[in-house]
This record gives structure tokens, C-alpha cells and sequence, in this order.
């Protein structure tokens, strides 16, 4: 059936004003002044002007161990004034603030005699809480007319709205039963419920456990006067099951455990209404799991109370039995899907959602509000040139219809085989498709050469003989068919210790150099693309070579794409699939993608083209161990075909062939890193602790000049011609900071220092869009208003207000999920058509995640939605079965940064 409107899991304040009782902690000027001298005394090299803040992680970090009920509202506190950062309900016994505090100041830097001082004026100083009323609709409009909450309600409007809802009972599910929620405690601007206990009789697996999860976020919208919650809900699935070693695996990251003690925690309210979250990490050299330190081994009480209970190594081999309750605890690890399959599948079908939502209606009635359902816009949907789906007549019988429907299906198969190799024909200037494969198993390497041959309509080969070659009217292919042997082989990394960046380095350099000889030496055409079969998990982390070996074939002028070995059932299922997504990709890398083409002919200029920017970020403790920060540019223009995708070469300042950009990209990155940035990012990834504010200060400044000067020239560059730019906001606003909700201003840009300036002034054909996803769930999940409450394609107004800048663009599920039933649930047995009786635990849910599409500008006269539109089918890639996460050209851009791999060769 066809949905006409979506209701979004958004809330809003129904008051201007909602004023609610807080107990507040102001920390003493003495005493903060004693801090700040401690601090201080640790930074010698920097100027004490510019020591401004105390970076308060490791504190924040304690918080939900020792004092669950205490809110942290800061992530850096000033040293000056005295604008308090921890709020609670009720008032918490001042030895856990102490304690808390303590722990804190004596893991500084600072000169040891301070550190005690200040120590010792901690311990003799009453912290005494203050009632203060707080308003949790507070908020101020942005020059660009956009709501900004009061700072402090990120963090205290999420936690009171919890509160709500757990004080509003048990909620009772499809099935009946009663679940209970518990508040857990975050470290991020969200509140967080989680159901408990968790239940294990609902899947037809015993012992498979599962809970509710609801997750509350204070977010803005741009040009809106109001801001929102968005509420989301899923599923927390339970580890309960150890691998063939006899441990939970945690594929080498720290796991976080959640922990319910009967014994009152120090200093709370007296109902046990909050989970307390421990990390979990596992100790190679001990083989067994332990408690991850923070700071110091020995907290506080409140912490060592459950440390005592719950032994690290035991648990990491009994998850089972600590889930269940052991001498009044009741510790459980969460299932992540790096842990292998679970019993109960991922997601929550609309079915559970959709009462769960009304629940909490009820719950947070009648201070907030659903905010107003969106109406369907009317553009079309999917580009031109989107596959049309095949169907066979009506009235034909079923035999009949079988039949057509295969005959149109070949011969549509046919049509499509050719257009590829007319694309490739066009992206390679009449060269020939040279190709390798490397397999590790045998039925990989047959699928690839079935898949290869289906995609381009070749025949398919008796045997696979190392070189196979097929003649076309539009395209010769030769096909090199090796096995994978020593190219894709572990690292040669020490086994005992986690590798030294040098270690590493002199590692992936060999791999490089040996694939860079055995290519010269070899005989025959130089392959443009290898696809390499690579393990999917290698015994040492740190071993993996699949980054070596992308970048020991650029070092050659081959560009690569990767399969795994299929380790379970499920890859080796869509083994055939998997290799025909690896071919497109292999495709898409060489240049030769077919573009969307966008259905507003009439409007839109005939020659527009398309420009995205992308920052690649690689981290200290990424797959080369070099932290990096670069930018990317993807221009696509569709009226040049293939040969109309290219990227940024911002130091040359001109646009390359896309396939020629990324292996430039591989070979050349490490000239556009930031010693300033790679030197925060080792800091915060070697300490474990927040760069002082000074230094992250300087960061960010540095990287917003770095973007400034990455975008002024691009922008210049395009004045001349008609061009629709586009931007992810979590990936670029750190170093493009306009593009925060509280600084965009309609049709106006914002580049370097100044004030931001109408976009015409960047002449008069530039138009700007920028994308948000569900990330840090600032965009809300979404079903259908009416019917049974799918979850539909389509593009979605905010407003129906005339010339509306705020759309949210939804996509059909996906194929794995095409056939789940819209009647499906997490929990008891429904019925389905034929009377059959169904559990539906252990399906995998589709989440229903939006696509936020903002115009930020657009020139006089024009329509934003059709602006909207157009981005909305540029997420219909023809070559693509399924629709993309970005629109066609920032996925691109995304994709350009798996060759985003610092490594110099000489470093070894």
C-alpha cells in the first residue's frame, strides 16, 4: 500500500517553560582555585593564559561506576568562574563527591606537592548541594532562527524524561508480559533504559536473552524555533555464550558489562533504579578477561563493592551465570555483532515499536508532545534511469507468467551486460579489461569468474585456467586467475606485543615492496584491478595486510577490491552475491558507474554537475597506526558520462579521473597530514586521557584553517559553472564549524573568519545542501501514520510550508529484508495467513533510519524541495541494488577513503 505520512519518534516541550527542581554542586573558589594551580603545574610549556579549562574525562568516566545518580553536564569546566557542571535528583553523600573528585585530581600531571594540596583542601571542604529550578525548555534563537537549547539540557532534559518513563510502571509488550525498565548511565548527551531482567524464554533458541532499549537525545533541527527529543528504540541482545577458547569474544576491544547490586549504592535515593557500566577488556598475556583500570585500581568503595563481587576472568567465562544473579549481583555483557551470531536478531520491528512508542506517549504526556506528522512530497522519487521492475501479464496464466517473466529478465540481464561494457570501453579509452583474481578458496575463485561473466555476458569458462580472455564488439577482457598465496598473508608483526608504529611500518613496507616486484617481474598486461580473497579475521589484530596490499598495488598503478573468506554460514551463502557486489565495486573504482540522472529536465541546468566533500579521518590507532585528517573533493558531472567523475588534487588544483585520484590518494596523502593534529591523536589514543584545552584548542583552529583553505579555491573553481554542493554534517563540521544547526543561516556561506555572506556573492550558480544521518541520533526513526505502520519510501517534508528547507529522505528495505512480514515482533507468537503459528525473535529487524536533507542555499527564485528531490534520487544508483546510504556522489567520496592510508614507504 502506498503511505501518504510518517510520525516520527520526536518530541517537543507543549510549554515555552518547564520548570523542574534540580540539587546543584558548586565547587568552592578556594578549592577550585587549588585545582587549577595543580593542573597547571603539569602544563609548564604552555602559557597559563591559555590553560583555561580542566579536561575532566577520567572523571566523567568514574561517574557511572561510583555515583550513577550524578550528572555531568561538562566535557571541559572552566577554571574562572564558579558555573557548576554536576546536578542529581536528591542530594549524594558528599565522601562519594570527595571520592570522586580525589580519584580525579591525583591521576593530573601536576607537580606531586599541589596535587596533595589540593587533596588535602578537598578532604577538609563541605560540598554541600543546592536546590536550583531549572528550565528544561530553555533556548535561545541563532542568527539563522534556529532553537539552542540552554547548554546544560543535553545532558538533564534526557535524564529527566527517563525518570519519566520508568516511574510510569511495566510495559506490556505484543505477548503480555511486563517488562521493567532501569536507568544506565551514559557518558554522552543521552539518557539511556534498559529493560530488566532480561527474558530468555521468548526465542525458539533456549537461553537467548534479549532486552528493550530506549536511548532519549536533545537535537535541533535548522530553521526550526523549537527544539526536539528524539526517543529510539531496539533491542539489547546478551552475550550468554563463550567461544571454542572457552572466553566471550571481544575481538580485542573492551566490552562494557552491566551490573545490578542488591546492596545500596553510597549515597543514592534508595530504590535500585540505575545500571552501573564496568568495561571489560581481555589480557592476551593472562588469556583471560579483566577489569579495565581506570586511572587507579583502587576507586572508591562504591566501585570496589561490585569489583569484589564480580571476578573479570570468571565472568569472561561464565557470562551465563552472572546474568542470572550471583550473590546479589547480576553483571550481563552485551552482545556485538564482532562477537559472531546471536539467537535473537538485531533491530525492533514496527509491530513492537509502535506500542512501546505509545507507552511512552502516555508516559511523558502532557509535558511533551509528538511533533506533527510529515506529508509525502510529490516529486518523483527515483532517478530516470532506475531500474524498472520486471513484471509479466496480468491475465497470462501462472506458467505463462514464469515464463515471460524469466524471457524479459535474460533479456534484460543482456542489455545491461552490454551497457557495462560500453562503460568500461568508454572509462578505459578502448583498453582492454585486465583483471586479476587472487582466491584463497576455490568456490570464491569460481564465483568470480561466474559473477564476471554474468555482469558482462561472457561465456562462462570450463575451467578456470590462469588466464582467461573473451572478445567483444564493445569491450576485450582478460582475466588473470591467481591464487592469493604470500600476498595476502599476515603481517610480520610481533605476536606477544602489540606492534610499535616503526614495527608496523617496516612490515606493511615489505609487503609493499614485494608486491611492487613481483608485479615488474612479471610477464604479460599489467592488470588495472585485483580482486584479493583475504582472511576475514587474522589470529593478530594487528597482522591484517589488507592495507598493505592496497597500498603495494598502488605503489604498482593497480587499484584493489577485497573479499573475506567465508568463515560461517552465512558468507558462504552470499558468496555469489558477494562477488558480484566485489566486481561492481571493482567497477565503480575504475570510473565506470552509471550516475543517476535527476527527473527535473525542465528546471535544473542542462550541464549541472555535482561536487561533494568528504574528510577522511584515520586515527593514531588505525590499520597504519598514523593519525590523519584529509580532505577530499568528488566532482561528478553527468553529461560527460563516465570519463565526468573525478576527484580534488587540491595541491595541483585541478580534477583527476576517479580511478586515477585514488591511487594518488594511496601514494601521496601522507603530505597533508597535520603534525599538530597526529600529535593530539597519539595523546589521546597512548594516555587514554583529553588533550588539555589549549592543545585541543589548537586543533581545531588548525583544522578549520586547513578546511578554509581546502574550500576557498574549490569554491573559486566553480563559479563558472552550474553546480549542487554537498555535505555530510558529522563528518565535516569539525573543520567546516558553520555547519552546526546554531551558525547556518539561509542562503548565506560562511568560509574563513568574518561573517557569513550570501551565496550569490560566490556567483550565482551555486547551490548548497548538506546530509545528516541517524548518527548520534540526530535524526529520528520513523513508520507510517496510517495502515499498519510500514515503514515507506519516499521524501518527507518537515512542513508543509511553502518554500519548506528541511526534508527527510527513507528508502526501500533492503533484499535481506524484503520478506519480513510487517506483522512481525520481538516478542510471544503471532498467527500469520494460514493459520500457522510464528516467532519472529530471531529475525533481524530493518532499522528505519532517515536521511536529513537541509538546503542551506539556493539561489532567488528556485524551489529548495526540488533541490531536496534531486539529492533523494541521487541515493538510486542504477548499477546498485540496493540505495545507497549518501547520494551518489558523497558516497563516492566516502568510498575515496579506503586509499586514505598514511604510510610512507621510507619510513621503515
Amino acid at each position: 500500500m502506498t503511505y501518504e505520512s510518517i510520525t516520527l519518534t520526536a518530541y517537543q516541550p507543549s510549554e515555552n517553560s518547564l520548570l523542574k527542581p534540580f540539587q546543584v554542586l558548586h565547587v568552592p573558589k578556594e578549592l577550585r582555585a587549588a585545582f587549577a594551580e595543580a593542573h597547571r603545574s603539569g602544563l609548564a610549556d604552555i602559557p597559563e593564559n591559555q590553560v583555561r579549562t580542566f579536561p575532566i574525562r577520567s572523571l566523567n568516566a568514574l561517574l557511572p561506576l561510583a555515583a550513577p545518580d550524578v550528572i555531568s553536564v561538562g566535557q571541559r569546566v572552566s577554571m574562572e568562574d564558579d558555573v557548576p557542571w554536576l546536578y542529581a535528583h536528591h542530594p549524594v553523600d558528599n565522601r562519594i563527591v570527595q571520592g570522586l573528585l580525589g580519584v580525579w585530581l591525583l591521576g593530573m600531571r601536576g607537580t606531586e606537592d599541589l596535587r596533595e594540596h589540593a587533596y588535602d583542601l578537598l578532604m577538609r571542604t563541605a560540598l554541600p548541594w543546592q536546590a536550583k529550578f531549572i528550565d528544561l525548555a530553555g533556548r535561545t534563537l541563532s542568527d539563522g532562527k534556529t532553537a539552542q537549547p540552554e547548554p546544560s539540557l543535553y545532558h538533564l532534559l534526557p535524564d529527566y524524561v527517563a525518570r519519566l518513563i520508568r516511574r510510569r510502571g511495566e510495559f506490556r509488550g505484543a505477548g503480555g508480559r511486563p517488562w521493567s525498565f532501569l536507568e544506565a548511565p551514559t557518558t554522552d548527551r543521552r539518557a539511556e533504559l534498559v529493560s530488566w531482567p532480561p527474558r530468555g524464554d521468548l526465542s525458539e533458541t533456549p537461553g537467548a536473552l534479549f532486552s528493550y532499549v530506549i536511548t532519549i537525545t536533545v537535537q535541533t533541527v535548522p530553521f526550526t524555533s523549537q527544539f526536539r527529543l528524539h526517543v529510539r528504540t531496539g533491542v539489547r541482545r546478551w552475550v550468554t555464550e563463550v567461544n571454542a577458547q572457552g572466553t566471550v569474544y571481544t575481538a580485542g576491544r573492551s566490552a562494557s558489562v552491566h551490573v545490578i547490586t542488591d546492596t545500596q549504592w553510597p549515597g543514592e535515593s534508595g530504590d535500585s533504579t540505575r545500571i552501573a557500566i564496568h568495561r571489560l577488556r581481555y589480557d592476551v598475556r593472562r588469556a583471560e578477561h579483566t577489569w579495565r583500570a581506570i586511572d587507579r585500581p583502587d576507586l572508591l568503595p562504591a566501585a570496589s563493592l561490585v569489583r569484589s563481587a564480580v571476578d573479570a576472568a570468571d565472568l569472561g567465562r561464565n557470562p551465563r551465570k552472572y546474568l542470572d544473579g550471583l550473590t546479589g549481583i547480576r553483571a550481563g555483557i552485551p552482545h556485538h555483532s564482532t562477537m559472531g551470531t546471536h539467537e535473537v536478531g538485531a533491530g525492533l520491528m514496527s509491530a513492537d515499536r509502535v506500542p512501546l512508542m505509545a507507552w511512552i506517549d502516555e508516559a511523558i504526556s502532557p509535558e511533551f508532545t509528538r511533533t506533527p506528522a510529515c506529508r509525502r512530497a510529490s516529486w518523483p522519487a527515483k532517478p530516470s534511469n532506475a531500474p524498472k521492475k520486471i513484471l509479466a501479464p496480468r491475465k497470462a496464466a501462472q506458467a505463462d507468467r514464469v515464463r515471460i517473466l524469466e524471457h524479459k529478465k535474460a533479456e534484460q540481464a543482456v542489455r545491461d551486460a552490454v551497457e557495462r561494457r560500453r562503460l568500461l570501453r568508454e572509462a578505459l579509452g578502448g583498453a582492454p579489461l585486465v583483471a586479476r583474481v587472487h582466491w584463497q578458496e576455490e568456490a570464491t575463485r569460481d564465483a568470480l569468474i561466474t559473477s564476471l561473466s554474468s555482469l558482462l555476458d561472457l561465456p562462462t569458462p570450463d575451467s578456470a585456467d590462469e588466464t582467461l580472455t573473451w572478445r567483444t564488439p564493445e569491450l576485450d577482457v582478460i582475466l588473470q586467475v591467481r591464487s592469493t598465496g604470500d600476498i595476502g598473508a599476515a603481517l610480520e608483526v610481533s605476536a606477544i606485543k602489540t606492534p610499535s608504529s616503526k614495527e608496523l611500518g617496516e612490515a606493511i613496507a615489505k609487503r609493499r615492496s614485494e608486491i611492487v616486484n613481483t608485479m615488474n617481474n612479471e610477464k604479460g598486461p599489467r592488470p588495472l584491478v585485483s580482486l584479493v580473497e583475504i582472511d576475514k579475521d587474522f589470529k593478530i589484530k594487528r597482522s591484517d595486510s589488507k592495507f598493505a596490499v592496497r597500498l603495494g598495488y598502488a605503489d604498482a598503478g593497480v587499484i584493489t577490491q577485497f573479499l573475506q573468506t567465508a568463515v560461517d554460514k552465512a558468507l558462504i551463502k552470499n558468496r555469489p552475491h558477494r562477488a558480484k557486489m566485489a566486481w561492481i565495486d571493482a567497477f565503480r573504482q575504475l570510473g565506470a558507474s552509471r550516475v543517476p540522472r535527476h527527473t527535473f529536465v525542465d528546471t535544473f541546468p542542462g550541464d549541472l554537475q555535482y561536487v561533494a566533500v568528504w574528510m577522511a579521518k584515520r586515527r593514531k590507532d588505525g590499520p597504519t597506526r598514523r593519525a590523519i585528517r584529509q580532505l577530499l573533493a568528488i566532482r561528478v558531472r553527468p553529461a560527460d558520462g563516465v570519463r565526468g567523475v573525478s576527484g580534488w588534487i587540491a595541491d595541483e588544483r585541478r580534477w583527476a579521473p576517479y580511478p586515477e585520484y585514488l591511487l594518488w590518494l594511496a601514494r601521496g596523502v601522507d603530505s597533508h597530514a597535520s603534525a599538530d593534529e597526529i600529535a593530539a591523536d597519539d595523546e589521546t589514543a597512548e594516555n587514554g586521557t583529553q588533550s588539555s584545552f589549549s592543545q585541543w584548542d589548537k586543533e581545531q583552529k588548525n583544522l578549520q584553517r586547513r578546511t578554509a583553505a581546502f574550500l576557498r579555491p574549490l569554491l573559486a573553481q566553480l563559479r563558472d559553472h552550474p553546480t549542487l554542493f554537498m555535505v555530510h554534517a558529522q563528518n565535516l563540521r569539525g573543520g567546516w564549524p558553520w555547519l552546526n544547526n546554531g551558525m547556518v543561516m539561509r542562503d548565506h556561506i560562511w568560509v574563513d573568519d568574518g561573517d557569513p555572506i550570501p551565496v550569490a556573492l560566490w556567483g550565482n550558480r551555486l547551490r548548497l545542501l548538506r546530509v545528516r544521518d541517524s548518527s548520534r541520533d540526530e535524526t529520528p526513526q520513523w513508520y507510517a501514520t496510517d495502515g499498519n505502520h510500514g515503514i515507506p519510501a519516499g521524501l518527507w517534508p518537515l512542513t508543509e510550508a511553502h518554500g519548506e528547507r528541511v526534508f527527510y529522505s527513507s528508502t526501500d528495505r533492503p533484499g535481506t529484508a524484503k520478506k519480513a512480514s510487517i506483522k512481525a515482533r520481538k516478542e510471544g507468537v503471532r498467527t500469520d495467513r494460514t493459520g500457522k503459528e510464528v516467532r519472529d525473535t530471531d529475525k533481524n529487524a530493518f532499522n528505519p533510519n532517515l536521511l536529513e536533507i537541509a538546503v542551506l542555499a539556493c539561489q532567488r527564485g528556485e524551489e529548495p524541495g526540488e533541490w531536496a528531490a534531486c539529492v533523494h534520487q541521487l541515493r538510486h544508483a542504477p548499477d546498485i541494488d540496493a540505495p545507497l546510504a549518501f547520494p551518489f556522489p558523497l558516497h563516492l567520496a566516502k568510498k575515496a577513503v579506503e586509499y586514505v592510508l598514511p604510510n610512507p614507504k621510507d619510513d621503515a
